[in-house]
């Protein structure tokens, strides 16, 4: 009996153990030429499905010095164009071969929620300051329910970032982490940095989508009330940032060209952090809104940003 007893206990010991590091690494399909990529799809918390992918570069193994490390949005965009929705991706692995063979850095993809990216991108804090009547039409009519991005921030913080830093040699804490985004990816990596300074230190936002919301939806319904409350919103946070990089762009083909009545105004606020941090804002000509536009443009940023 107590032979039964005692290998129940170790059983169950087993069991509880693979419950609390349900984190499984494994190496992705279609590798990169160069460099490796692994996938770990989360089974609990917030972001409960979703998948982090992270590539290392070719000497990664060769090293115990710790590496810096890339976090990017809509993850699963970034690496392999035979399994997107559009048939394009960054191409980062070749991005990160060619311009970043002397800097020491991971990458890592944070897997979207088609259905609630607006809701999770969208800075929550300007929320309450919208007119009642945009309020509601943007819950009712594009995020299905209130704002997300508090929770998503938290699960950043409390799931993705202690996942990469317990599990990767990669340095510790925000001075080692940089964060980047596209479109509304660009603005929930500078709204993250602007409501939780101290768990980055650079952005890089790629054809930052100022409209906020679906502009094919919306068009320039909603440009006077969301643009000033982004803006006030910007410059009312912006004193807590000290020693930071932020690189923000946009082109002037397809959906970018429509960014540029917001960005005068935009610029404006954004530059009240300058004197404390470094703030790089460029027009990319002959550039446009899509995967192969960014895989052609962050080589480059990434190679200014990173240590």
């Amino acid at each position: 009996m107590k032979i039964c007893l005692f290998f129940f206990c170790i059983s169950l010991s087993w069991i509880t153990s693979s419950q609390v590091n349900p984190f499984v690494w494994k190496r992705s399909n279609n590798q990169p030429s160069s460099g490796e990529r692994y996938e770990s799809t989360l089974s609990q918390g917030y972001l409960n499905g979703r998948t982090i992918r992270v590539w290392v570069p070719e000497d990664y193994n060769k090293t115990k010095k710790p590496y810096e490390v890339v976090y990017f949005q809509d993850g699963q965009m970034l690496f392999d164009s035979t399994s997107t929705w559009n048939h394009q991706s960054w191409d980062l692995a070749n991005s990160a071969t060619k311009y970043l063979s002397k800097k020491r850095c991971i990458l890592v993809g944070i897997d979207n929620d088609p259905d609630n990216r607006y809701a999770e991108f969208f800075p929550s804090p300007i929320y309450s300051t919208l007119p009642v009547s945009v309020q509601l039409t943007l819950r009712d009519s594009l995020w299905n329910g209130l704002p997300r991005f508090d929770s998503y921030a938290e699960a950043l913080i409390n799931e993705v970032f202690p996942l990469i830093e317990n599990h990767w040699n990669v340095h510790r804490g925000g001075a080692h982490r940089t964060m980047v985004g596209s479109s509304m990816g660009g603005i929930v990596s500078l709204a993250f940095l602007l409501t939780h300074p101290t768990e980055l230190s650079s952005i890089a936002c790629l054809s930052i989508h100022l409209p906020l919301v679906n502009y094919w939806k919306f068009n320039n319904r909603f440009k006077e009330p969301l643009a000033a409350a982004f803006n006030e919103f910007v410059v009312k946070n912006s004193a807590a940032l000290d020693g930071k990089s932020i690189y923000v762009d946009r082109g002037d083909q397809s959906l970018d060209a429509a960014y540029a009545e917001y960005f005068p105004a935009f610029e404006s606020a954004l530059n009240t952090c300058a004197k404390e941090n470094r703030v790089i804002i460029k027009l990319i000509s002959n550039s446009g809104h899509s995967e192969r536009d960014w895989a052609a443009r962050i080589g480059p940023i990434l190679k200014t940003l990173i240590k």
